[in-house]
């Protein structure tokens, strides 16, 4: 008899339970459907988990409260959408899509869904199902047969390691030429200016005596034969002042040679020979074979005092 009327104690809280979600839902005028496409899965698959709400129009606002994570499940990603039926319905979805890397059952959590009513701000929340998953590995072949092991596949392939060799030799050629470029139009090291075993004096005096033996009846050996004569002056000059005179003009030996207080005569026989030199160089002039020897020696006597002059310092 005791348990007669439990019995129909919770049938009756359980029946006014039901009137009373009944009656709010109807309020609101809306119904839910809730979709899963598996429940059971291996390790690392996908689940797709839809909630689809059909409201009666746009003035309702829902609230998922779909956590960002829950035990044993990783959320990949939410979409929320909405839309309108041909009946005028305001539907509105959310799908989650989610997988799992533990093997078991474990259970997609409930959460709380609020619904508002944006024209009379009245609101109600439910909670969705909790639902099962079973989450496992794949199953072991069991059969037992021997199988048999697969023949060496073979694989086509194109040896190109004669495009590579081509590669390197067009390479080298190029590089060497290159080089070769490099080489030709490098300017050739010139004997330093400073770079004698002999002395100042000793290297103008041999040079000076090379040069008697030119033949000055061929206009060309003439104009090489006053040319040098002004080096060999410059040179000697260079060395023993320790700078490159070997650019400058006559003018400017002669100034030069004022500066550093050569006598008056010197220079002026000095000048007699250079300019004469200048006159077959430039001018085309061609003096008598003498005037030349007597040249020479003018450069020879010149370098003969300044050495006389350079010793007594």
């Amino acid at each position: 008899m005791m348990k007669m009327k439990i019995r129909e104690s919770v049938l009756r809280w359980w029946m006014l339970s039901v009137f009373f979600v009944f009656v709010n839902l109807s309020l609101f005028g809306q119904s839910i459907q809730t979709a899963i496409d598996r429940k059971d899965i291996l390790i690392g698959e996908q689940i797709n988990y839809r909630l689809q709400f059909t409201l009666p129009s746009v003035d309702y606002r829902i609230e998922f409260n779909v956590p960002d994570s829950f035990e044993h499940f990783e959320i990949l990603d939410k979409v929320k959408s909405d839309s309108t039926d041909p009946k005028g319905h305001y539907l509105v979805f959310q799908r989650i899509r989610f997988t799992s890397w533990d093997s078991g059952q474990w259970a997609i959590p409930s959460f709380p869904i609020k619904l508002r009513n944006a024209a009379t701000n009245a609101s109600y929340t439910l909670n969705t199902e909790r639902i099962l998953i079973n989450v496992g590995y794949a199953p072991a072949d069991s059969t037992g047969e021997l199988r048999d092991i697969k023949p060496v596949m073979e694989v086509f392939y194109i040896d190109r390691s004669w495009m590579y060799i081509a590669a390197a030799i067009l390479t080298a050629l190029i590089l060497l030429y290159i080089l070769y470029r490099y080489l030709m139009k490098r300017p050739k090291k010139v004997k330093p200016l400073f770079d004698s075993k002999l002395t100042p004096f000793e290297e103008a005096m041999a040079n000076l005596k090379t040069l008697e033996t030119t033949d000055l009846r061929n206009s060309d050996a003439l104009k090489s034969y006053y040319t040098s004569l002004g080096e060999i002056l410059k040179k000697y000059y260079s060395r023993t002042k320790g700078r490159n005179l070997l650019t400058k003009t006559t003018a400017e030996m002669l100034l030069l040679f004022r500066e550093n207080d050569v006598a008056p005569d010197a220079i002026s026989m000095l000048a007699e020979a250079m300019r004469r030199g200048d006159a077959v160089k430039f001018a085309k002039y061609s003096p008598p074979e003498n005037e030349s020897r007597e040249s020479l020696e003018q450069v020879r006597a010149v370098i003969n005092y300044l050495n006389t002059n350079e010793l007594k310092k």
